[in-house]
């Protein structure tokens, strides 16, 4: 967590702050238990009131996650993904409880939810890190008296995503990014029309039942109106004479054509992502970019890089407490769901510089670190007890080998 100091120098933050959240980051690696504030405090050395007192105060994350998304080597692309997750969370009186999709349940549950912007790089390795998390706002309105019809001043979900994006716009832009990939429920007019008004394109997927019309290519009328579209809708057969590009190791073909998306009121490019399945069949899906000049290849690359965001939400979930927050208090949860995700940035970046300067290339593995940082923070407990100097322990040469003793070797 050396890094963490130089990083935080960069930002505007005082040394309570500094102090603060370096104690929260290593405890929330390598407690034992569930991450909540009364854990958390016997292992970082403050009272539960110290850090329900801190976790009240405004801290940029947005800010402090840039500063580590630029020590992250870039690959050959960067993009942005958006992807919401479910928390668990009983009781009735927290901030934000209401009913939201949980993909593992295959339904909506009680609970909480947060939105969540995060960076891929593409290289040789995909690495995602997490720029931005907000909570989800919960519906105003009880669910017994909502209406399936919503009014057209009534905020949705939707509204909210793209309100997310707008605030992050600005360090979006510092980074280069100009593609936001977002799964199937982001292929809705009014998401697509605000992220593009915000100057990036959209990469997504289109639902089996997508309404999309064939472009006029013919000869134009002279007078009148000039026609836009032709006969019929886009269907398999518009693909068939078209570049094919294979990727045989996945037994995937990718062909694309350009349309007009009657639910997105623009014109798209479309990938028909065609794979053969082990029983002979073929199983088709459809992409699309709002960027008619893509590449079709990059498009598929771009869409399946998306999935490194559920790698985020389930390493914070299982070792960064994602999912323990004990509090009821929006600026506290706020806080926890930030410092989670940033934990796990951290040791991403750790994890990213510490292969580079041994010239290794491995899986990243979460436990590893887990058990490093747990190790760690007992020496410097059994160190402060036993008033021992800690310059003659942590410079011995087998101090590192003694960290990592528990570790699964590679």
């Amino acid at each position: 967590m050396e890094m963490l100091e130089q990083l935080l120098k960069k930002i505007k933050s005082n040394k309570a702050q500094r102090i603060f959240l370096f104690r929260l980051m290593m405890s929330f690696v390598g407690v034992s238990g569930k991450r909540t504030m009364r854990n958390c405090a016997r292992y970082a050395g403050m009272t539960e009131h110290t850090i329900a007192r801190q976790m009240k105060k405004e801290f940029d994350f947005l800010e402090l996650n840039t500063e580590i998304i630029k020590e992250v080597p870039k690959g050959r692309h960067r993009i942005a993904a958006q992807d919401a997750t479910h928390i668990t969370k009983a009781g009735s009186e927290t901030h934000g409880v209401d009913f939201y999709w949980k993909g593992t349940a295959g339904r909506a549950e009680k609970g909480l939810e947060i939105d969540v912007i995060s960076v891929i790089e593409i290289g040789e390795k995909k690495t995602a890190s997490t720029l931005s998390a907000k909570q989800t706002p919960a519906n105003p309105i009880p669910k017994k008296e909502r209406s399936k019809k919503k009014k057209p001043t009534e905020k949705t979900r939707i509204d909210f995503y793209v309100e997310h994006v707008k605030s992050a716009i600005y360090k979006l832009i510092e980074l280069g990014i100009r593609y936001m990939t977002i799964d199937s429920f982001g292929a809705k007019e009014k998401y697509v029309t605000g992220v593009i008004s915000l100057g990036l394109h959209v990469i997504s997927k289109l639902r089996k039942d997508a309404r999309l019309r064939r472009l006029y290519t013919g000869k134009q009328k002279t007078r009148g109106r000039k026609r836009k579209f032709d006969t019929g809708r886009i269907d398999a057969t518009d693909f068939v004479n078209l570049l094919i590009i294979k990727i045989l190791e996945q037994n995937i073909e990718l062909t694309s054509c350009i349309g007009y998306s009657v639910s997105l009121k623009r014109q798209i490019k479309i990938v028909r992502v065609r794979k053969l399945e082990s029983n002979g069949n073929y199983c088709d899906a459809f992409l699309f970019s709002t960027d008619l000049a893509q590449d079709t290849f990059e498009i598929y690359e771009f869409y399946t890089a998306r999935f490194q965001i559920e790698f985020i939400f389930r390493d914070a979930k299982n070792f960064t407490g994602l999912n323990d927050c004990q509090s009821r208090d929006a600026q506290r949860l706020h806080y926890h769901f930030n410092a989670s995700l940033t934990a796990l940035n951290l040791v991403k970046l750790q994890d990213i510089q510490s292969q580079k300067n041994q010239n290794k290339s491995i899986p990243f593995s979460m436990t590893n670190y887990a058990r490093q940082y747990h190790t760690e923070i007992v020496i410097n407990r059994f160190i402060s007890m036993f008033d021992l100097d800690p310059t003659l322990i942590k410079l011995h040469p087998q101090y590192k080998n003694f960290l990592e003793f528990a570790n699964v070797k590679h």
